[in-house]
């Protein structure tokens, strides 16, 4: 398996569930809150940039992890 290490997903873990997940997934900071709202998160985009991360809030935690994914390889151009 190869890490991307420039690669990342967001994760927003709240303390309870929201539309019974407690875990959501984004690609960046800004498409959390085209899912959520401020109240919801508990803090704003704005904070999040200034912040480093696992950023934690009275309703949840967001945190940045790496992605993994394995190498390609084309059949074609196998010997």
């Amino acid at each position: 398996m190869k890490s991307h290490m420039n690669e990342r997903i967001i994760k927003v873990r709240f303390h309870e569930s929201v539309n019974d997940l407690q875990e959501y997934y984004f690609t960046s900071l800004a498409a959390i809150y085209e899912r959520f709202t401020v109240k919801q998160i508990g803090c704003t985009l704005r904070t999040l940039w200034g912040s480093t991360l696992p950023k934690a809030t009275a309703k949840c935690v967001i945190s940045r992890h790496p992605i993994s994914s394995k190498s390609q390889s084309n059949p074609k151009n196998s010997p």
